[in-house]
């Protein structure tokens, strides 16, 4: 059975879906109809946008590539699975750096675009429920699942893991112990363990793929500013976008798990993030949020 023909269990649509804070706070057994309760975020237009920006500031991260792991237009991949899709844009960029490649991009709703390239295909699925493909992948991504999608072995081809790490870091201690900014995080890290899903993935990566029997497994790291601080043109340039993504994402990273899992109220937690988003515009604050890729290659059986 060819996965990118037919997907083996069942392809839900969601007609009419459509995703707000009161009803997702109201639902504590599920966030709308055949969408998985494991998952803490929204899933609407303003948060699609979000989702489109970070993956642009991302790439320019990547000095423009969508990938590290060794493929090429001379070496390009058969069969690509994005985990998390979200709303498509890395499987339509891929679809198109590789016109030879069938890819396949599976997540819990419908919200990419109708018109791709002919060999892009789009799947509704729970990462974290059985998988029912035949045929092996020569590449498996995944891309800031925070703690939504499960690891996997695969047999055969590349895995690759692309993760930022939530918890800010500094290297000249302007980031106090008493910031609202770590203290809004250590949050969101409680409400994610008590929801059994592990917010911060990126240190633990390749433990995760040698563990699971992985070789040539290899991490690199990058440093995102949270905000224009850095001197250097281009790293200040992505650290204002990097800020307007996540002053965007605020109240969406935290509504679902501090409302929903530790049930405060949305004007508690919105009060929390009144002096988190004043840190995130003071420049004085040297702050930064590491990107971990890791990648590694199984052997075949």
């Amino acid at each position: 059975m060819n996965p990118l023909d037919s997907h083996g269990g069942s392809s839900t649509s969601l007609d009419n879906y459509e995703f707000t804070f009161e009803a997702f706070l109201q639902d504590s057994a599920r966030i709308e109809p055949d969408v998985s309760p494991s998952y803490h975020y929204p899933n609407d237009p303003t948060e699609n946008e979000r989702l489109d920006d970070q993956h642009d500031i991302l790439r320019i991260v990547l000095d423009g590539r969508n990938h590290l792991a060794p493929f090429s237009r001379a070496n390009p991949p058969r069969r690509v699975l994005d985990v998390a899709t979200g709303t498509g844009t890395w499987a339509i960029e891929m679809g198109d750096e590789y016109p030879e490649s069938q890819i396949a991009g599976t997540d819990l709703s419908p919200i990419q675009p109708s018109y791709v390239p002919p060999n892009v295909r789009f799947f509704v699925e729970d990462s974290g429920e059985d998988w029912h493909y035949t045929q092996k992948f020569d590449y498996i991504h995944t891309r800031m699942t925070l703690g939504c999608c499960l690891r996997r072995p695969l047999a055969g081809g590349y895995f690759e893991c692309q993760e930022v790490l939530c918890l800010p870091s500094t290297d000249d201690d302007t980031l106090p112990a008493s910031s609202a900014l770590l203290k809004w995080m250590a949050d969101l890290k409680a409400a994610s363990d008590e929801a059994d899903r592990v917010l911060y993935l990126g240190p633990l990566l390749r433990q995760w793929l040698e563990e699971v029997g992985f070789q040539d497994v290899r991490e690199v790291v990058y440093k995102i500013p949270v905000n224009g601080w850095p001197r250097g043109r281009a790293l200040k340039q992505v650290g204002q976008m990097w800020q307007r993504n996540l002053v965007n994402g605020l109240s969406g990273f935290s509504l679902g798990l501090l409302g929903r899992v530790r049930g405060r109220s949305v004007e508690d937690i919105e009060r929390q993030l009144v002096d988190v988003r004043r840190e995130l515009f003071d420049q004085t604050i040297h702050a930064y949020q590491k990107f971990y890729v890791v990648w590694g290659r199984k052997p075949e059986a």
